[in-house]
């Protein structure tokens, strides 16, 4: 006798839910970096059965866990110099970069962002501030400077519900902010 293959079941909205709760808890805790959580609540949001939807979360704890955030803020300068941040790094919940004349590119798409909303603020005195951000997440930019220009590109994909915020506050003369998601 044939076994009888059993259809795999349908997930409801609610666990779907469950899931991206699960995936933003876990990139707060910096188990996930920005660019893995839009990966996988992309995939979350349009799973319509549990071997879609529970790979997604498996090498996740089931619950959020206690974590002590990094509560000193970072703060870095460029003064007629280039700083760069890429890879593999952790941005506290409320950073400081400054640039003289200088050239910052920050790029946040493999970033462990340590809270659910991160304020990062930047001085940019005639310098150039480039952020790359991943797809899924909300970013709004505050402030400017008198001279200064902003080029925001947002990303092509909507932020995902429940996903971590950046917050920029800009100030200073005649810099130039650039925003977006590729490189």
């Amino acid at each position: 006798m044939a076994e009888e293959t059993r259809p795999a079941l349908l997930v409801s909205d609610a666990e779907r839910e469950r899931a991206v709760t699960l995936l933003r808890d876990a990139v707060v805790e910096g188990r996930l970096t920005l660019e893995e959580f839009a990966d996988r609540v992309g995939r979350a949001q349009v799973a319509r059965t549990e071997p879609d939807l529970n790979p997604l979360v498996a090498d996740l704890p089931s619950e959020s866990r206690p974590v002590a955030l990094t509560a000193t803020g970072m703060s870095q300068r460029a003064v007629c110099s280039r700083l760069v941040r890429r890879g593999a790094w952790e941005l506290a919940a409320r950073s400081s970069f400054r640039s003289y004349f200088g050239t910052i590119v920050l790029d946040l798409r493999q970033a462990t962002l340590h809270g659910d909303v991160v304020d990062l603020e930047i001085f940019n005195l005639f310098g150039t501030a480039t952020l790359i951000v991943p797809e899924g997440i909300q970013v709004t930019v505050e402030g400017g400077g008198m001279f200064a220009s902003q080029v925001i590109e947002p990303p092509a994909t909507p932020p995902v519900a429940g996903s971590p915020r950046l917050r920029i506050r800009l100030s200073g003369p005649g810099g130039t902010l650039y925003v977006h998601s590729r490189d």
